[in-house]
């Protein structure tokens, strides 16, 4: 990751335009922006899911996200957002799957950690 910030234009609902400086990882277009204090960087989100009697279900997204000009509370470095979500009924024969499948998610989260750590290094 290079050491020097990229930096975007973004337009907010006050119809100006803001210069901020942009980190590697961001992949969010910043269009939904209304006031300066809302931007956000986002990443790449990832996810994890298992197959359930109803169909594949997504039970964790997991990306890095940033919010450094929130007024009430700043986020001066990035963090790891992570939603996690699952409710379902398996027969007893299909509980390693899933508990495979939680495994690899919880490999995810690790990956997705280490990705927010190195960021953290390259502000």
């Amino acid at each position: 990751m290079s050491t020097e910030a990229r930096m975007v234009d973004v337009t907010v609902i006050e119809t100006r335009i803001v210069p901020i400086p942009e980190p590697d990882w961001c992949t969010d277009p910043h269009d939904g922006a209304q006031h300066f204090t809302d931007l956000t960087h986002n990443g790449r989100e990832t996810s994890a899911s298992v197959d359930t009697p109803l169909g594949t279900v997504r039970f964790l997204t997991a990306q890095i996200t940033q919010a450094p000009y929130l007024e009430s509370q700043t986020e001066p470095h990035p963090v790891v957002s992570v939603s996690l979500d699952l409710e379902a009924d398996f027969a007893a024969e299909a509980i390693p799957g899933v508990a495979a499948r939680l495994r690899e998610a919880a490999d995810l989260l690790d990956q997705v950690a280490a990705e927010a750590i190195l960021a953290r290094g390259a502000e």
